[in-house]
């Protein structure tokens, strides 16, 4: 039995939404229990790590927007097209743009991390 047939669709994302929040509570309160520069970094690469991109949380994120993108195609209006489109630059943002800063950012701390 499914624990989620009990549930509202508002429930079930409320629910989803509080577990994602725990997760990223764990790593942060991981990362600054201390000023040690290598749990911040380790931090960093739990959101994101070029070495493995299609691991994290920004991968993670980029591949629900990526499925919501692609399942709200089947949906017939003329708006979707835009809906699609803006969805698609959201995926790209979080898991590039986003990936590229933290990149950038642990590039930077790398010396200080030796």
């Amino acid at each position: 039995m499914d624990s989620t047939e009990n549930m509202t669709l508002d429930e079930e994302f409320a629910a989803a939404v509080a577990i994602v929040r725990v997760g990223l509570d764990r790593i942060r309160d991981a990362a600054t229990r201390t000023s040690d520069l290598a749990p911040h970094a380790a931090a960093l690469r739990a959101l994101h790590d070029h070495r493995d991109p299609d691991k994290g949380v920004l991968a993670a994120l980029a591949d629900v927007l990526g499925t919501i993108s692609v399942s709200i195609t089947d949906i017939d209006d003329e708006r979707i097209d835009r809906v699609v489109e803006l969805v698609d630059e959201a995926q790209a943002y979080a898991q590039d743009g986003t990936g590229d800063r933290i990149d950038r950012a642990l590039e930077l701390l790398a010396p200080l991390l030796d």
